[in-house]
């Protein structure tokens, strides 16, 4: 019995797991990525901060956003550098450290979002830093201006999400469904087995058990028999 339930119990984790393995990181068109962005400057670095959620990407869907960025306690724009990292679906995505100010980043800079998915799901994120295209800083001047002015805070970085789809790939969730299946079908041999030899197991411990009953009950009479005179 305890066998059984040990199994029982090791075959629902299992499935458990499985689903919690399948359900996650699933978006629909339009949902919004969770995004975070935390800032590194004068070698100090801010905790991670949530994003609104107009300045996230949404799933499957081009965008750029303006995000406010305000001027760091002692950060001095055209001789400091400010570098910021990006985080996405909590921290499943996390960009590299990105200069977007400082002497050598970009005079007007864009931070570029690539996002690799495929089916309902975020496979992976590129980013880069590169310089506001000329048709960009026509339609964003003041942003332009921002950038250009040392003492004008906040200034507002533009964020371009591009989405790229691919093929799905089930290769992941092929592995977890063979490996829940493998568990399903292990748990239900074992059960098997051990249904199949219990009865057989039982009987054996009883015939043991009744032989030891009988030694003992015979060593009692000759024992009895060698007192009397």
């Amino acid at each position: 019995v305890a066998m059984m339930r040990g199994a029982r119990l090791v075959l629902l984790l299992a499935v458990l797991a499985l689903c919690a393995a399948l359900g996650t990181g699933e978006f629909h068109v339009g949902d919004f990525v969770p995004t975070a962005r935390r800032g590194q400057f004068h070698g100090s670095r801010t905790h991670w901060l949530d994003l609104l959620g107009q300045y996230c990407p949404r799933f499957g869907k081009d965008r750029t956003v303006a995000l406010p960025l305000p001027r760091p306690a002692g950060f001095y724009a055209g001789t400091d550098e400010y570098k910021m990292m990006l985080s996405f679906e909590g921290e499943r995505h996390v960009s590299p450290w990105l200069l977007v100010m400082g002497k050598h980043a970009p005079e007007v800079p864009l931070v570029d979002v690539e996002l690799v998915y495929s089916g309902s799901q975020i496979r992976e994120v590129y980013t880069k830093v590169e310089l506001v295209p000329k048709e960009y800083q026509k339609s964003h001047a003041v942003l332009v201006q921002e950038f250009a002015n040392a003492t004008h805070w906040p200034k507002h970085l533009l964020i371009r999400y591009r989405w790229n789809h691919v093929a799905e790939l089930n290769v992941d969730r092929g592995l977890l469904v063979l490996f829940g299946f493998g568990l399903l079908l292990s748990s239900i041999s074992i059960g098997s087995v051990f249904q199949e030899y219990s009865g057989k197991l039982t009987d054996f411990v009883e015939a043991l058990i009744a032989e030891e009953d009988a030694h003992e009950v015979a060593a009692g009479r000759v024992g009895g028999g060698g007192k009397r005179d």
